[in-house]
């Protein structure tokens, strides 16, 4: 590589990097803001923040690369344009494909991080996400109970409470309980605490009453002082063990789906898509690059900065990263479509060629 071509990659690799910290701080102060209540008020161990930006991180760092790579090849050749640099160096005899290669380069390592992204790690972390957000809502879910409206705990539990006390004690509480189907029951009490440990969460209400029909359809009324309710999940029931979405799915999982299982075989183009978008993430991460550099090549060089280009590449990333919004759901709703992932990183190449074209006659 020779000595321009290592400067220019520093370039990439330097703005890259600040420009990944600034998107991941900013992701990390909105979760921050979701959860900042729960951890300072409500006692949610600090953990679970740390966890969950550390699951989240995998899912999008994929997204997010080929948004990174084209705006730091935008502010390097960008500043590079008005320092005159390139034009000293394209007078010296370097060709557009010189200034170029430190783009593929830096491109095709970008490319293999996300694919290891998408075909490790992101499938893992989306299952270990998924568990926490289960484990947050059940271990700790009478933590999480809010103030003045109805809470829904699991399938059978509807909580609403009135007022909870710096202490944690919780004043006026109503709970519908429909774990019996045949026999729907309700408490009210003054007031309760939960009691949580490894194996349970429980809520005991003080100075209550519990209704319920009997068989006979007539209304009985059990008042009580003390009253110990478990609110945990319903037994014999393993979150591990549910059906999996195509994200969480390994790659060796999503080409062999069980045949005894109805969801997976309604799913099978969900599959299909989700192995090829993420093949197609890694390539849409080199196709972006090889476009906005080849565009802004292709530009005429003006003695005055010339606004209406700045906006003719955010508009250019911008239409790229909404086709490939679209061309994602297009292949998962439409039967047999899920190559529709690769139609980007092919229009990609076609208008690349077509602007280095342009640049040479540029130079010409």
């Amino acid at each position: 590589m020779k000595l321009v071509e290592k400067y220019i990659f520093k370039q990439l690799l330097n703005n890259s990097f600040l420009i990944l910290l600034l998107i991941l701080s900013v992701f990390s102060l909105s979760k921050s803001v979701q959860l900042i209540e729960l951890i300072i008020n409500r006692g949610l161990p600090t953990i679970f923040f740390l966890k969950l930006i550390i699951y989240s991180l995998p899912q999008i760092i994929p997204i997010l690369l080929p948004i990174i790579l084209c705006l730091s090849i935008f502010f390097v050749y960008s500043r590079m344009n008005s320092d005159k640099e390139l034009i000293v160096l394209q007078s010296s005899g370097i060709s557009s494909f010189d200034l170029i290669k430190p783009v593929l380069f830096f491109s095709i390592i970008l490319s293999l991080l996300s694919s290891y992204f998408t075909i490790f790690l992101s499938p893992k972390s989306n299952e270990n996400f998924k568990i926490l957000l289960y484990t947050i809502k059940n271990d700790y879910s009478s933590t999480l109970l809010q103030e003045g409206v109805f809470n829904t705990i699991g399938k059978d539990f509807t909580i609403f409470i009135k007022e909870r006390k710096s202490d944690g004690e919780l004043h006026n509480i109503f709970i519908h309980d429909s774990r019996d189907k045949e026999k729907y029951s309700t408490l009210i009490a003054k007031k309760g605490n939960h009691i949580r440990n490894d194996l349970t969460t429980k809520i005991l209400l003080e100075d209550g009453s519990q209704q319920f029909q009997s068989k006979d359809k007539k209304l009985s009324i059990l008042y009580f002082d003390k009253y110990l309710l478990d609110i945990n999940k319903e037994k014999g029931f393993s979150f591990l063990n549910r059906w999996k979405s195509p994200s969480e799915r390994s790659m060796y999982e999503l080409k062999n789906p069980d045949p005894n299982s109805g969801d997976d075989i309604n799913n099978l183009q969900a599959f299909k898509a989700e192995i090829t978008l993420r093949q197609a993430l890694p390539l849409n991460t080199f196709g972006f690059g090889l476009l906005i550099i080849t565009f802004m090549l292709s530009i005429k060089f003006y003695r005055v900065e010339n606004h209406l280009d700045t906006v003719k590449i955010f508009f250019l990333i911008l239409v790229l990263e909404i086709l490939a919004i679209i061309s994602s759901n297009l292949a998962i709703k439409i039967e047999k479509m899920h190559f529709l992932n690769f139609l980007l990183i092919i229009f990609c190449s076609l208008l690349s060629l077509y602007f280095y074209g342009k640049t040479k006659k540029i130079k010409t």
